[in-house]
Order: C-alpha cells, then sequence, then structure tokens
C-alpha cells in the first residue's frame, strides 16, 4: 500500500484562463463583479475586481470560494441547519450563491466564485470560468 498520493491541481494558467472567461461574461452581460480562484486547499490563485464592482467584493467572493472548494458542491446549496453549524465553526464558511467547485474525475481542483452581482448572474459568471477548463 503506498503511503503517498498523486493528485491534479489547478495550475497558475488553468486559474488565470478562468479568471479570464468569468470576466469577459461579466463584462458580456453588463455586471461588474469580484471573481476570484481558489486551489483545494482554499488559497488565492487569481483575483479580478471589475471596474464598478462592490468593494466588500474581495471578503465575501474568497468566502465564497474556499467554501466551495472545502465542501465539493456548490455554495448556496447547503440546507439551513448543517449551513448554520458549518457557519459557526468555520470561519469562511458562507452559504451565498456565487461559489461553484472545480471537479475533475471527482477530485476537487479548487473553486470559482463571483460576488457583487445578482446571485444568478453570479452562477451564470462562474459557470463560464469552469467552462474554460478541459475538465473531461
Amino acid at each position: 500500500m503506498s503511503e503517498t498520493v498523486i493528485t491534479e491541481q489547478l495550475g497558475e494558467r488553468g486559474a488565470l484562463k478562468m479568471l479570464k472567461f468569468a470576466v469577459e461574461k461579466a463584462r458580456e452581460l453588463g455586471t461588474p463583479v469580484g471573481v476570484g480562484i481558489v486551489d483545494a486547499g482554499g488559497h488565492l490563485r487569481a483575483w479580478a475586481l471589475m471596474d464598478g464592482a462592490p468593494k466588500l467584493a474581495y471578503d465575501v467572493v474568497l468566502k465564497k470560494a474556499r467554501t466551495a472548494a472545502y465542501i465539493g458542491r456548490p455554495t448556496g446549496d447547503v440546507p439551513p441547519e448543517p449551513a448554520a453549524a458549518l457557519s459557526q465553526a468555520a470561519a469562511d464558511f458562507v452559504n451565498l450563491p456565487g461559489g461553484l467547485p472545480v471537479i475533475k474525475d471527482g477530485q476537487v481542483l479548487g473553486a470559482i466564485a463571483v460576488g457583487g452581482g445578482d446571485p444568478k448572474t453570479e452562477v451564470v459568471v462562474a459557470e463560464a470560468g469552469i467552462s474554460a477548463l478541459d475538465l473531461t
């Protein structure tokens, strides 16, 4: 039995490509937002605050991205009871829509999150970011 595990990681090029696709989608929709991309450990890999986006987007986006990476599911999808417990146990946990995990072959590589727009637009922008990657 091996004592090590080989895993794929979200690299710099992938994170920047995701960021580019997400920002382009937000521009297309006319919604200035903040976009953040983290690796599976929640470490920031790429960030953009579009002109006109709310300045507080950074903190919210980083928490959304970390939450999606840690739980491996979209933010906003956690039922209220576990969400309340998680928010008390983990300072970075937030259950607002706009954070999506990046998953390949069942493994979480990281997450992208968007903040500063309405929830549906944030999800569309995040999905555009993920579409930049070949996850097959």
